[in-house]
C-alpha cells in the first residue's frame, strides 16, 4: 500500500481527530496498530473506551466492540478479612476498630458509602488495607450527597425550567452550596452551570477550540490588570550553585535559568503563599513577563443579549471562565457589579479567581460566564439560589425528559477531598493500600481552594485532590476507580515516598488525573531554593491503568503532572482525551524520571501547543545527592511510547523552555510539527532511534544555541514529513548538535532541496565534513504505509 499523501503547509496540521492531508489508511493502520499496542501494555485491561476514543467503527469501518473488548482481569478471591463493614458510620468505627486492634484489611460490603467527612488516615493506620468483601462487586465512596424526595414545581412561563426549595437540613448537609449537580446513576453524567453561551456538552468537546461555546477573543474590553508599586514586590535570586549548561542568551554572556529566582507579593497575592518565579524581576523563556491578570470585564448586549434581564442577586456569583490568549490555562474569577440595586451598568470587577496558571496575560482569550439565575433558558443547566434555597433545573425535553424524577438520583458533590492519608514528617502512614473500591463525588476546587504555582512551569494549581496523600511511603492504589471528581483525582503533596497506582481507571475528572508537587524546605526567601529536607514525592510508580477524560473545568491539566518530584516512573498506562498535554514535567528537579511504554493520543484537544507530552525547567533546585553541587539533575527517560500527536498538538514530546537531560528513544511519535523540539535554552535532549511519521515542520526542531559538552543528539531515527518539512535546523551561534545515521523520507521535488538551516544538505554536509555521518535522505516514494507502520512496531516491541 503506497503511502498516500496531500502535501499540505506546516500551518494546515492540526484541528481533529485526523490531521488534514493524511490518507484514511495510513491513519487506520496507526490507529488498529494503537488498539493492540493497548491491549500488549495493559493486558486484562478493559479496551471498549480505548476502542471508542480510536474511533476504529466510525473511521475505519472496524466492527462494533465484541465481548473481548469488555473483558477485564478475573475478579480475585475473597480477601480475607478482619473487620467487616457495611455503613458510611461503620467505616470510620471500622477503621478506628482495626487501629485499636492491630488489624489490617477493612472489608466493605457493596454499596455507596457517602461520608460527610473525609476519611482520614495516619501513621496510627500503617498497614491498613481497605478492600471490597466481594471482589466482584467494588464498594462506592462518595464525597456527594444525594437529593432524595425533592418537591419539584414547573415554572407555569417556561416549560421544562423546575424548581424544589430544598430543607434546612439537607442545606446544612450541603454546606449552604451546590457546587456541582451529578447523575447518580451514570458515571459519566453532569448538569452544568445556567451560562452564556448556552452549549450541549460543556465538559468534552470533539471539534477542539471551535467545540465549546465561548464568545471569542476580542469581542469583550478586558479592563487593565491592577497595577502593583515596586516595593509591593521582594525580589529573591540565589548566588551559588548555580547552573551553567546553557549557551549565553545574550551578548553580555548571561545564561539560560542559572539561578533560581522569584518574586514575592505584589501580583502574587492571588496566590498561597504569594510567590512565583513568574513575580520575579528575571524571567526568561517564551514570552516571558511579570505575572498580571485582567482586573475586569465590560459587558454589552450585543454580546450578550440577556444582559438586561440580569439582577444583582441573580448574577452575584457569576463566574466568568476565560483561556489565557493562546489557550495555555484558563481562568476562573468572581467580582461584582459597580454601584446598587439592579441597574448594574456594563462594568464587572473581578474579586475573586483568577489564580489558574502561572503565566497571566493582560487580557483574556475567549469565554464564557456561568452560574447566572437569567442565564438558565437551554437543557441541563441547574442555578442554585443561595438566599432563598431554591433549586432550578431546565430538563432536556427533546430527549423525553419532562420531570426530574426522571433523571434518577441526584448528587451533588461536597467534600473536596474523599481519602485523605496524611502522616508526619518523621512519622509517615507507611504500606496503606486502597484495593478495589471506587472513589466519586468530590467537589470542585477551582474557586474554592489557594492555589500556588508549584516551580517554574506554566501551572499554578491546588493542593486539593479526591484521595489526598501527604507523609506517606507505600501507599498503594490498586484496582481503585476515580470517577467523576470535579476537582483533582489524586494529589500526591509533600513528603511521599513509592506511591504506586495500578492496574487502576480515572475517568471523568474536573481537574488534572494524578498530580504530583513536592515541598521545598521553605515557601519563602532562599528556602524555596532548597530541597535538602526531602519534602517531596520520591519514587512514584504509576502503571498499567487507563486515565481518560480529564480537564472538564481546569484546562491546564494532564494526565498525570509533577513538581518537584523525584524519579517518578509512568509505565503501560492508556491515557486519552483530554485539553491539554497529556503528561507534564514543571520543572527539572532532580530527574530520574522514566515514562515507558505508554499509549497516549487525543491530548490538546481544547487548547494548542503541548502534546502528549510537555516540560519545562526554567527554576533550578538544591536536591540531595544531585550532580553539580545538587542543582545538577539525573536523566530522563522517555522510551517504547506510542503518542499520537493529534488535535492540536504541536508535538509528540514537546520539551519546552530549558528542558535538558531527556534520553528520547525507541518510540513511535506519530503527527505534530516537529520530531525533536529544543527551544529558549534547552540542552542536552537526545533522541535516538524513534520513528516519527506525518509531521509537518522538521525532523530535529533544534532551535536554541547549543553549549559544547551540552548539545542536542539526534541520531538513528526515521522521519517521514508531511510535505514542506526537512531534516534539521538548530541555532546558529553556538555547537552543532550531534547528529548521524538517521533517514529522511521527503517528496521527489526536496531531494535537492531539503538540509540544514536552509542550506541544501549536500551543501551543508560538504561544508562540515564528519559532522553527520551516515545520515541519508530518501524519496517519500519509495515508502508504504506497511513500512511506515512496521517500523513503529519494531521499536514498540523491541
Amino acid at each position: 500500500m503506497r503511502l498516500l499523501l496531500a502535501l499540505l503547509p506546516a500551518a494546515a496540521l492540526g484541528g481533529g481527530s485526523t490531521p488534514p492531508g493524511v490518507s484514511p489508511e495510513f491513519d487506520c493502520a496507526v490507529r488498529s496498530l494503537a488498539y493492540e499496542f493497548a491491549g500488549s501494555i495493559s493486558p486484562g485491561t478493559s479496551l471498549d473506551t480505548v476502542r471508542e476514543a480510536l474511533e476504529l467503527s466510525a473511521l475505519c469501518g472496524a466492527p462494533p466492540p465484541g465481548p473481548a473488548d469488555s473483558e477485564r482481569r478475573p475478579a480475585a478471591a475473597p480477601p480475607s478479612c478482619d473487620v467487616h463493614v457495611n455503613s458510611a458510620q461503620s467505616l470510620k468505627a471500622g477503621v478506628a476498630a482495626a487501629r485499636a486492634h492491630d488489624s489490617h484489611t477493612v472489608c466493605l460490603a457493596p454499596g455507596t458509602y457517602r461520608l460527610s467527612e473525609p476519611l482520614l488516615l495516619s501513621a496510627k493506620d500503617s498497614s491498613l488495607r481497605i478492600t471490597a468483601a466481594d471482589p466482584a462487586n467494588p464498594p462506592t465512596i462518595s464525597g456527594a450527597v444525594s437529593l432524595n424526595g425533592l418537591t419539584w414545581t414547573e415554572d407555569s412561563s417556561t416549560p421544562s425550567l423546575f424548581s424544589a426549595t430544598l430543607p434546612a437540613p439537607l442545606i446544612e448537609d450541603l454546606q449552604g452550596r451546590v457546587p456541582g449537580l451529578h447523575l447518580g446513576d451514570t458515571a459519566s453524567s453532569r448538569l452544568h452551570l445556567a451560562r452564556y453561551p448556552n452549549t450541549e456538552n460543556p465538559f468534552i468537546t470533539d471539534d477542539a477550540v471551535d467545540g465549546d461555546n465561548r464568545i471569542k477573543e476580542g469581542v469583550a474590553t478586558w479592563l487593565p490588570p491592577k497595577q502593583f508599586p515596586e516595593d509591593s514586590f521582594t525580589y529573591v535570586r540565589s548566588s551559588s550553585p548555580a547552573r551553567a549548561d546553557t549557551f549565553p542568551d545574550d551578548p553580555d554572556g548571561n545564561v539560560w535559568y542559572p539561578d533560581y529566582v522569584a518574586g514575592e507579593g505584589g501580583s502574587c497575592e492571588v496566590y498561597d503563599p504569594p510567590v512565583s518565579y513568574w513575580c520575579s524581576n528575571a524571567t526568561q523563556g517564551g514570552g516571558a513577563f511579570q505575572y498580571k491578570t485582567p482586573s475586569g470585564i465590560e459587558l454589552d448586549e450585543s454580546f450578550l443579549p440577556n444582559l438586561g434581564r440580569w439582577t444583582r442577586e441573580g448574577s452575584k456569583n457569576a463566574i466568568f471562565n476565560a483561556w489565557r490568549p493562546y489557550r495555555w490555562e484558563n481562568w476562573m474569577m468572581t467580582g461584582e457589579f459597580a454601584g446598587e440595586g439592579d441597574e448594574l451598568g456594563g462594568t464587572f470587577t473581578f474579586t475573586g479567581g483568577g489564580h489558574r496558571g502561572a503565566r497571566g496575560e493582560e487580557s483574556g482569550g475567549d469565554w464564557f460566564v456561568e452560574n447566572v439565575y437569567e442565564e438558565l433558558d437551554s437543557p441541563d443547566e441547574f442555578f442554585f439560589d443561595e438566599g432563598t434555597g431554591v433549586l432550578s433545573v431546565f430538563l432536556n425535553a427533546s430527549a423525553g425528559i419532562t420531570h426530574p424524577d426522571q433523571l434518577g438520583l441526584l448528587e451533588v458533590p461536597v467534600l473536596e477531598t474523599v481519602i485523605n492519608v496524611t502522616g508526619e514528617v518523621d512519622g509517615l502512614a507507611a504500606n496503606i493500600t486502597l484495593d478495589n473500591v471506587v472513589i466519586t463525588g468530590a467537589a470542585a476546587t477551582f474557586l474554592t481552594a489557594p492555589h500556588a504555582p508549584p516551580s517554574g512551569g506554566d501551572w499554578s494549581l491546588e493542593r486539593r485532590g479526591a484521595i489526598y496523600l501527604e507523609n506517606t511511603a507505600g501507599v498503594a492504589l490498586r484496582n481503585v476507580r476515580v470517577n467523576r471528581v470535579d476537582g483533582h483525582g489524586v494529589m500526591i503533596s509533600g513528603k511521599n515516598r513509592d506511591v504506586l497506582v495500578e492496574d487502576s481507571e480515572l475517568s471523568w475528572i474536573g481537574g488534572t488525573a494524578i498530580a504530583s508537587w513536592g515541598r521545598t524546605d521553605g515557601e519563602l526567601g532562599l528556602d524555596g531554593f532548597s530541597a535538602l529536607k526531602g519534602l517531596f514525592p520520591d519514587g512514584n510508580v504509576v502503571r498499567r491503568n487507563v486515565i481518560r477524560e480529564v480537564g472538564h473545568f481546569e484546562k491546564q491539566n494532564s494526565f498525570y503532572m509533577q513538581a518537584k518530584t523525584a524519579r517518578s516512573t509512568i509505565s503501560n498506562n492508556i491515557m486519552f482525551n483530554g485539553p491539554r498535554a497529556g503528561v507534564n514535567y514543571n520543572d527539572g528537579f532532580t530527574g530520574g524520571d522514566v515514562l515507558e511504554a505508554n499509549l497516549i493520543f487525543n491530548a490538546c484537544r481544547e487548547s494548542g501547543d503541548h502534546g502528549p507530552f510537555n516540560s519545562w525547567d526554567r527554576q533550578p533546585y538544591v536536591t540531595p545527592g544531585s550532580p553539580d553541587d545538587g542543582v545538577g539533575m539525573d536523566w530522563r527517560q522517555i522510551r517504547g511510547n506510542f503518542m499520537i500527536a493529534n488535535y492540536q498538538s504541536q508535538e509528540a514530546v514537546d520539551n519546552d523552555d530549558g528542558s535538558g537531560y531527556y534520553n528520547t528513544t525507541g518510540n513511535f511519535l506519530v503527527y505534530g510539527e516537529n520530531g525533536l523540539k529544543s527551544d529558549f535554552g534547552g540542552h542536552d535532549n537526545y533522541h535516538t532511534g524513534n520513528v516519527y511519521a506525518m509531521f509537518t515542520g522538521l525532523c530535529n526542531a533544534d532551535g536554541t544555541n547549543q553549549l559544547e559538552g551540552h548539545e542536542d543528539k539526534f541520531q538513528g531515527n526515521k522521519c517521514v514529513p508531511l510535505g514542506g518539512g526537512g531534516y534539521t535546523g538548530y541555532g546558529g551561534d553556538g555547537a552543532v548538535p550531534i547528529l548521524g545515521d538517521n533517514e529522511v523520507y521527503v517528496p521527489a521535488d526536496q531531494l535537492d532541496v531539503v538540509g540544514v538551516n536552509g542550506v541544501p544538505y549536500a551543501d551543508w554536509t560538504a561544508a562540515n565534513e564528519g559532522v553527520d555521518e551516515g545520515t541519508k535522505i530518501y524519496d517519500v516514494a519509495d515508502v508504504t504505509v506497511e513500512d511506515i507502520v512496521g517500523w513503529g512496531r519494531e521499536v514498540l516491541w523491541a
